[in-house]
């Protein structure tokens, strides 16, 4: 899921799963642990007549994104086709009445039909004005088979950049205007909120924003964002 010019986005499950807004005052977020770094492969391994990066004996529809040019094709063509679906989606109305005036679009993922061995998508969306994961299920034709409303609490899609970078904004702001100058300087990173105690999602789409020196560093202000109602539900300065 940098500010000037983007943010980075941390999505690793466990991470996630340690933020709570019942911390106290300058108490440190637990963060993963890193690996340990592998050994380097000796000379016992002949890499003649393969094709490098390495790839498995046999593998097909390999695409490499050393060509950036290839790389920006790429996204350009899906964005193509996540816009058409999204079209096909806001003309739909049972999927329009889900969605709500306020919505978010999140990823398409491809999808097969275990009984015709087609593949079709499921765009997932999230619904700000009804705090909702919306699904729209479409067939190999892009024909719309399904739409189905997912509660807040219940299930929420990882987040994205651009809910990143807003939640982003608006911590930075909030800093700000409590005299926290420093946080011009620093660098922001989002995940997905849960709940300060136990497990599950909020009811709302809140994302938790730190602020870091730079990617190693220990957070210095972090600060628990709801887009849904465009507040600061917590916010907090590192000891």
């Amino acid at each position: 899921m940098k500010i000037a010019p983007t943010i980075t986005m941390i999505t690793v499950c466990s991470l996630a799963a340690t933020v709570s807004v019942g911390f106290s005052s300058g108490e440190q977020i637990p963060s993963a642990d890193q690996p340990e770094a592998a050994a380097p492969l000796g000379p016992q391994n002949n890499h003649e007549g393969l094709t490098w990066p390495p790839q498995p004996r046999g593998i097909t529809d390999v695409v490499l994104y050393s060509d950036v040019e290839k790389e920006k094709k790429d996204h350009d063509k899906e964005k193509v086709r996540l816009d058409r679906l999204e079209g096909k989606a806001k003309a739909k109305p049972e999927a329009k009445q889900a969605l709500g005036k306020k919505f978010t679009r999140i990823t398409v993922i491809d999808k097969e039909d275990k009984e015709t061995g087609t593949v079709g998508s499921q765009l997932v969306f999230f619904s700000r004005e009804d705090n909702a994961t919306v699904e729209v299920e479409f067939d190999k034709d892009e024909e719309i088979k399904a739409v189905q409303s997912i509660p807040a609490r219940d299930y929420q899609p990882e987040i994205t950049n651009e809910e990143a970078e807003e939640a982003a904004a608006l911590a930075r702001t909030y800093f700000l205007n409590l005299g926290f100058a420093k946080v011009t300087g620093l660098k922001p990173y989002g995940i997905l909120a849960y709940k300060p105690e136990g497990v599950g999602f909020f009811d709302t789409r809140v994302l938790y924003i730190s602020f870091h020196q730079h990617d190693d560093a220990p957070p210095e202000l972090a600060a628990w964002v709801d887009l849904t109602n465009q507040l600061i539900l917590q916010a907090r300065e590192e000891q």
